[in-house]
């Protein structure tokens, strides 16, 4: 740069050396008459003249501009600093906050708004400081000027959802979330939190057009919005029927149990209908299907009531035929020992109740193994081995909540714990449930002969 600075000025050097050179070897004269004056003077002279006069032009321009332009040069240099000093609190001012110090954030935000006139910068800061010190109507007062500003809108929505869920009010954080879903509806929190607030007030069609519009957008995946959204089917299903309209019911089941067969509740749905609806053939083979892929108590309870036969007997082979849909599951031997028992066949319901048992017997087939000795009339002391067993026996499959762990007795849609939605899983607890104490197991299994898994 400097070299090309040099070659310019050598440039424009010789260039004026060329030109002096050119008027020395060109001499005249310049005549000149005005109002009885005469001027009489060379060229070379009157060039220089023009120049000087050209010169001094221009550095009177450049001077009476700065003298024009210094007020305003103050000015902008004082309000630089005083911005520059605002950002600087308004920086301090969300450390103190990510810091936990609500007596700091609150004297930075007061100082960032006084250095600052953009207060959607600032309104943030304050909302902040006064969540840290408990002052409610303080940060909702700061979220709620964050509306005005189209910028900040969003983030003040944000903020209200927070502040109006910690209140218990979900009725007004669920317009927020609506609201802030109409400005930005490919954020991912934004889909999830609308989703689960309409969900848990039970607005079963509006929270599937969120899933629809989420799974759309690619903010949900396609596998957890599925099963999420044949969950709100099976609930629109009961809504639907409740309201009389029963062919409906069944549409929304059946896409329901198209979209996940794998989950019970949308195959118990769909054979309730059907079952209702007197097509106890088509029900047989919808439980067929699901007890495919997901076995449970209730549906083995359906396929009974679909086939309508009382005789204990030929409830066996009706038993046989839907445990052959999933031969290896536990629930299939469960199944075939509880009609093998209602049957009288004690040596049929030990023989599936200890091929579901294997070296570690759950509860429920502890407890069945204590019914076929009691009802057979076999030994007392049998039973009630195997009744200690069942105390300290792993857990059964329970309906048990995957995001808090919690335990429910019938299937429901939102968890009565933690309110989420489609949490609740037919399975058994990572941790078996041990009733009885330690010491008491220890007395048992020193002094009572647990009876074999294999015995008859």
């Amino acid at each position: 740069m400097t070299t090309l600075r040099i070659l310019i000025w050598f440039v424009v050097a010789a260039a004026a050396m060329r030109g002096a050179v050119w008027l020395a070897e060109r001499p005249g004269t310049l005549t000149a008459e005005w109002q009885g004056w005469r001027l009489d003077t060379n060229v070379g002279v009157v060039v220089i003249v023009v120049v000087v006069l050209i010169l001094l032009g221009v550095a009177a321009w450049l001077l009476w501009r700065w003298i024009a332009g210094a007020p305003g040069a103050l000015l902008e240099g004082w309000g630089d600093s005083r911005r520059r000093r605002g950002y600087r609190e308004l920086t301090q001012g969300l450390a103190a906050v990510a810091a936990g110090d609500a007596a700091e954030a609150q004297k930075h935000a007061r100082k960032a708004e006084q250095l600052l006139a953009e207060p959607a910068l600032t309104l943030l800061l304050s909302a902040q400081a006064a969540q840290l010190t408990g002052d409610r109507d303080g940060a909702r007062r700061a979220f709620d000027a964050m509306l005005k500003d189209e910028q900040m809108a969003f983030l003040g929505l944000r903020g209200l959802i927070g502040q109006s869920l910690r209140d218990g009010d979900q009725m007004t954080a669920l317009g927020y979330a609506e609201r802030a879903f109409a400005l930005r509806p490919q954020t991912p929190w934004v889909v999830h939190s609308l989703f689960d607030m309409q969900a848990q007030t039970g607005h079963w069609k509006a929270a599937q057009d969120t899933l629809d519009a989420g799974m759309r957008r690619k903010v949900v995946a396609a596998d957890k919005g599925r099963a999420l959204k044949a969950l709100l089917l099976v609930e629109r299903s009961r809504e639907a029927e409740r309201a009389g309209r029963d062919t409906d019911a069944q549409a929304l089941a059946r896409e329901a149990f198209s979209l996940a067969p794998e989950r019970i509740v949308a195959t118990g749905r769909l054979a309730e209908l059907q079952i209702k609806a007197g097509d106890a053939k088509r029900a047989a083979k919808t439980l067929e299907r699901g007890w495919a892929v997901a076995p449970h108590p209730d549906l083995a309870d359906l396929y009974l009531k679909a086939a309508g036969e009382s005789d204990p007997l030929k409830r066996i082979g009706i038993v046989r035929r839907l445990a052959a849909c999933n031969p290896d599951d536990i629930e299939s031997h469960l199944a075939l020992a509880k009609a093998s028992l209602d049957a009288g066949l004690w040596g049929e319901a030990r023989r599936q109740l200890e091929t579901a048992g294997g070296t570690s017997p759950p509860v429920r087939v502890c407890r069945l193994m204590a019914e076929v000795e009691e009802r057979a009339n076999v030994d007392q002391a049998k039973v009630h081995e195997w009744l200690a067993r069942a105390a300290i026996a792993p857990a059964d499959r329970s309906w048990s909540c995957t995001a808090c762990g919690a335990h429910h007795e019938t299937w429901r849609s939102v968890c009565e714990s933690c309110s989420a939605f489609g949490t609740l899983q037919w399975r058994a607890p990572g941790t078996y449930g041990q009733i009885l104490p330690p010491d008491l197991q220890a007395e048992l299994r020193g002094t009572t002969a647990l009876p074999s898994t294999t015995g008859a």
